[in-house]
């Protein structure tokens, strides 16, 4: 019966999945139609600034590097100071890694080990059909992830937007922001202080949380999922992959992941992604304890180790929001909701949306224009970019969730194929290459096939997945 209700699932999404295909395509709008209402003031000197950007994150760092790059004035306001620490799993995947090789930052971030490459990873699947392989081989010269924490990257990043020219501004928290028609200048107010920053354009890079964008009514609804995060200290665990993710089926859509850091410390985190009525945000330090306790790989990795992190616990905003633009304003990272609903991972996305953002606005300066409509393209550019797979990431979950004999059946193709599967899963997952790609016939008939050998062996009662989960061991192909 699963195996039937699965393919009548499978029919829409293909015939989709062919006009997605067969679509012609986005095509950027030149924005020199829309008439000048601004000098390029490239170079001169101002009392305001080009970009005042609220967040100085990853995608607010790489803002300011590439329109710094661009002979743009930006100043970066941050709340806090660094190093400051981030809540969030760390893992940098293969377009975020790209940006860090382009800006000069990937080798010294390794060689100085603040930074791990991934190469053993996989996954334990919710019957307990594990596989880990390695995936460097396979990817060539850019690894699918990296862990780095977010108090290193972030302050990495940063260093490298002020060493491109943008002016960092600590501890400055924002209050509230005004935009004046007659100037087309924005004003931003800070917390306790009568200091005031102006600039042409108003960038939003708050978090997922963006109490900025919030209050200028861009965002309208809270955060839809959380995460966990805790430190186990080097020499006090036992596991020896780069980055398993795990797939308990009461925790569906939401999964469990444990990366390697640098000298052998590892990260275990818990992700709460919206989807099954049982498992809501508040249930996040009871799935957190449980499955470091209980669940047969996570516990034995972790063991009885006494150097582990109390738990701590980052707010994520799924799915792109609707409207990330106004007149001489722009919502970027996580504060637009740019985190993936299949996974959880938002890093690359922000770095990514940081760039994007920039691009535009230098096209945006040299033709003089901020009103909405031409704000709107940024918003075209970076939903062709990523975000427009975040509707194929939602359709999937719940696929999943109902469905998770999928992800066994995942697991036991990629035991079967091996590390050439696991790589091209990786892909897909990091956000490298489109999730409608798993409609591809070189996963449907895989896994097609998978799915009707576990129906048949449940039948016959020779189910593997009834087995106890053996212990994690490396692919040796």
């Amino acid at each position: 019966m699963e195996t039937y209700l699965l393919a009548a699932l499978a029919l829409p999404l293909l015939v989709v999945a062919l006009a997605y295909f067969l679509w012609p395509g986005y095509r950027p709008i030149n924005l020199r139609k829309f008439p000048r209402k601004y000098k390029d003031e490239k170079g001169k000197k101002r009392p305001y600034y080009d970009v005042l950007c609220v967040g100085a994150g990853p995608s607010g760092s790489c803002l300011g590097y590439y329109l710094a790059k661009k002979g743009r004035k930006i100043a970066l306001l941050e709340k806090k100071q660094f190093p400051r620490d981030k809540i969030c799993g760390d893992a940098v995947c293969k377009t975020g890694i790209e940006m860090l090789m382009e800006m000069g930052l990937y080798d010294t971030l390794v060689k100085e080990k603040k930074a791990h490459v991934a190469d053993s990873g996989g996954v334990v699947s919710p019957g307990g059909l594990s596989f880990v392989g390695r995936s460097h081989e396979k990817l060539g010269s850019v690894p699918a992830a990296l862990a780095c924490k977010r108090i290193i990257l972030d302050e990495t990043l940063v260093r490298a937007a002020q060493k491109s020219g943008a002016e960092l501004i600590e501890n400055t928290p924002v209050k509230d922001a005004h935009f004046d028609k007659s100037t087309g200048l924005w004003t931003v107010t800070i917390e306790d202080s009568d200091v005031t920053y102006q600039g042409r354009v108003l960038i939003c890079a708050d978090g997922a949380t963006s109490k900025l964008a919030t209050q200028l009514g861009l965002v309208t609804g809270p955060p839809q999922g959380t995460c966990s995060r805790s430190y186990v200290g080097a020499g006090t665990h036992s596991f020896k992959a780069d980055g398993v993710m795990f797939y308990p089926k009461g925790l569906l859509p939401g999964y469990a992941a444990l990366f390697m850091h640098p000298n052998n410390e590892l990260g275990y985190c818990c992700y709460i992604i919206p989807g099954n009525p049982k498992v809501t945000n508040d249930t996040l330090a009871y799935w957190h304890d449980r499955l470091m306790k209980e669940d047969p790989v996570i516990s034995k990795a972790i063991g009885k180790s006494t150097d582990i992190e109390r738990m701590k616990a980052g707010s994520l905003r799924f799915g792109g929001e609707k409207n990330s633009y106004d007149d001489h304003l722009l919502v970027i990272g996580d504060a637009a909701g740019m985190i993936d609903p299949m996974t959880g991972e938002g890093i690359h996305h922000a770095m990514e949306s940081g760039k994007i953002a920039a691009e535009f606005l230098n096209e945006a300066f040299e033709v003089g224009n901020f009103d909405k409509e031409v704000m709107k393209e940024y918003q075209n550019r970076w939903m062709y970019k990523f975000g427009s797979d975040y509707k194929w990431s939602m359709a999937f979950i719940n696929i999943l969730y109902r469905y998770p004999i999928l992800l066994d059946a995942a697991a036991a193709a990629m035991q079967r194929k091996g590390n050439e599967y696991l790589a091209r899963w990786a892909d897909i997952m990091t956000g490298r290459i489109p999730k409608f790609n798993l409609l591809r016939p070189e996963f449907v008939i895989v896994m097609g096939y998978e799915v009707i050998k576990l129906t048949i062996q449940s039948l016959l009662g020779m189910d593997p997945r009834k087995k106890a989960t053996p212990p994690i061991k490396l692919a040796q192909d």
